[in-house]
């Protein structure tokens, strides 16, 4: 009876440390596993809940050189995709509030570039949640790159479907989008950006073109973790002919965004976790965040209203339920949204219980051949597990 009562008491004292865990514990050995199995270098996690940070951790280091850099938790990443939420999706709705376009404005109306009848005929609404019939990407074996290339090719553009018949993720859209942001501000892209979004919200991290900004900036250069080595891709090597480096640093891994001088509607924007977290608190507080009001509530409303395409749910400019959507996990509750970017970042967040989860990192260091979609379901289940109704 001695002896049961000693199992009985160190039972105990096992159960009460595994319900003492703390509920984030399980992120660490997650994310260290999937650097062991060469899955990334490294990466940054960051959970919040409203304007309260609960974890932010970076792991492992920014390249797999043994002199490489540790990865630390203000490391800027490419956000890729990040961009058409972040940047292209903000200021289109900016300028429905100010009465300047509506979501029913066909894109013709303001881009002259395009010369099919049909694609003219897309409208604003179509774009935002990748409904509007056009391809994913320009041909890759087209080669082409300014202002005057892209006009070249977007005089030749045509729908591969009818609109609205079924959700195509498409690069093409959001480049659309940032060209009738720029139309009808007749202003650049990464200036408005800048402007209406990074200065208001004290994005400090974010930015484009992180190369062309002065000297003195040489810190935030280095804080840029690198994404893909260039090897033999000819479109790298002819838009960068005089370039040294074996990879791609502080330069746009996305090939058209490249294309277009690293500024574009659909990625180019660089990053961090913390500001992307700023991001997060400005939308579930309803567009404003200390003071400083970015959209209206009824826009971030608009925003996240669900539109169904086939069997996929898309908010306008974010993902809801689609085969983009690993970053919910198997928990998130409908209603909540984000995004990935190719690069290896996402970011999702539940308007329910104001949750949200970042996951920045460069998948594609030294190449493309990895996927993160299981850790970014397994990260959210574990953050998901841990939200109190």
């Amino acid at each position: 009876m001695k002896i049961k009562g000693i199992l009985f008491s160190l039972l105990c004292c096992v159960s009460s440390a595994v319900m003492a865990t703390e509920p984030y514990d399980r992120i660490a050995p997650l994310v260290e596993k999937a650097i062991a199995d060469k899955q990334l270098p490294g990466a940054v996690v960051l959970v919040g809940r409203g304007e309260q940070v609960l974890y932010r951790k970076a792991f492992g280091f920014k390249t797999y050189s043994p002199a490489a850099a540790v990865a630390t938790p203000d490391t800027v990443f490419d956000l890729a995709s990040l961009t058409k939420p972040l940047v292209t999706t903000t200021l289109i709705m900016q300028l429905v509030e100010q009465g300047e376009l509506r979501l029913t404005d066909p894109v013709g109306k303001y881009l002259q570039q395009l010369t099919d009848a049909e694609v003219k005929k897309i409208t604003m609404l179509q774009l935002l949640t990748h409904s509007s019939g056009l391809a994913d990407g320009f041909d890759r074996r087209e080669f082409w790159q300014g202002k005057a290339g892209l006009d070249a090719a977007l005089a030749k553009l045509q729908l591969k479907t009818k609109p609205d018949q079924q959700f195509v993720y498409s690069d093409i859209g959001f480049i659309l989008l940032g060209l009738v942001v720029e139309q009808v501000t007749k202003q650049p892209l990464d200036l408005l950006a800048q402007q209406r979004i990074f200065q208001p919200l004290q994005m400090k991290g974010s930015r484009y073109l992180p190369q062309d900004k002065p000297l003195q900036d040489t810190a935030y250069l280095q804080r840029i973790a690198p994404t893909e080595q260039l090897n033999g891709d000819a479109d790298y090597h002819k838009l960068l002919p005089n370039y040294a480096q074996p990879y791609l640093h502080a330069v746009v891994h996305d090939p058209t965004a490249l294309r277009l001088g690293g500024v574009a509607g659909h990625a180019g924007v660089f990053g961090t976790a913390d500001d992307l977290a700023l991001f997060a608190q400005m939308l579930l507080n309803g567009g404003e965040l200390k003071g400083q009001r970015v959209l209206s509530p009824l826009a971030v409303q608009r925003v996240l209203t669900p539109v169904v395409i086939g069997n996929q749910s898309r908010a306008l400019g974010w993902d809801m339920q689609t085969g983009y959507s690993a970053p919910k996990g198997d928990l998130l509750p409908q209603g909540s949204f984000g995004h990935t970017g190719f690069t290896g970042t996402s970011i999702w967040l539940d308007p329910a219980s104001r949750t949200y989860i970042i996951l920045l990192s460069n998948r594609v260091h030294p190449n493309r051949t990895t996927s993160i979609t299981e850790l970014r379901a397994r990260l959210a289940n574990i953050v998901a597990a841990a939200i109190e109704l």
